[in-house]
């Protein structure tokens, strides 16, 4: 009896011990896996950081459709997409956001008719209005691209309006509509826009007509 309670407990713990480690290896085993998705979840969300100033560079620009006029300050632009619409929702004034058109406004810069004359007031109200209506003859509901930029401080947007490879702008400039208002640093398109002032002066066109000299 003794011999077969002795065979007994050594079985015993022989397959105890088998048991042990098997669930100890069991063990590690899921400790390696758990590490290796968590290092594949830091690699995502080092990659998500990673591709983060490349999304903020696409968002400097905006595309729509040239809808209206309402100053000659700025023009107001049609976003179709309502889903790229919605997010300046929280952002703009109600004075740059249009709810029921669907339309953002898009401050022009460089430019201001409205500082541009001092010929009366009388002139100077003709003179607002009629580049206002010019720019709306020529672009309305043109397909425009803005380069702009958001200014969280009077929440609107300050841009280069594009339709195909005309910067309204700078064709602002070109007819005479505005000087150009050079502001603290020289844009990229400062040879572009001195030009067109250049080329104003030259053909006398809008302000720099021989009789407002």
């Amino acid at each position: 009896m003794n011999y077969y309670r002795i065979l007994l407990l050594t079985s015993y713990f022989f397959f105890g011990g088998l048991v042990i480690e098997f669930h100890e290896v069991r063990a590690e085993e899921g400790l390696f896996k758990t590490e290796s998705i968590r290092q594949k979840l830091f690699g995502r969300m080092d990659d998500r950081k990673k591709s983060k100033p490349l999304r903020t560079v696409s968002e400097k620009i905006l595309i729509g459709v040239f809808s209206r006029v309402t100053d000659s300050e700025s023009v107001w632009i049609r976003i179709e997409s309502r889903s790229e619409f919605r997010k300046w929702t929280f952002k703009l004034s109600k004075q740059n956001l249009n709810l029921p058109r669907q339309e953002v406004r898009v401050w022009l810069k460089y430019i201001s008719p409205k500082l541009s004359i001092s010929h009366g007031k009388e002139y100077n109200v003709w003179f607002r209005k009629k580049a206002a209506f010019e720019m709306q003859k020529i672009f309305y509901n043109r397909q425009v691209r803005i380069d702009y930029d958001f200014s969280e401080k009077l929440f609107r947007l300050d841009g280069m309006v594009w339709t195909g490879d005309t910067n309204i702008n700078v064709w602002l400039i070109r007819n005479g509509w505005s000087f150009y208002l050079l502001g603290n640093e020289s844009p990229p398109e400062h040879d572009d826009l001195l030009a067109a002032e250049n080329e104003a002066k030259q053909n006398q066109v809008g302000l720099w007509k021989e009789e407002l000299q």
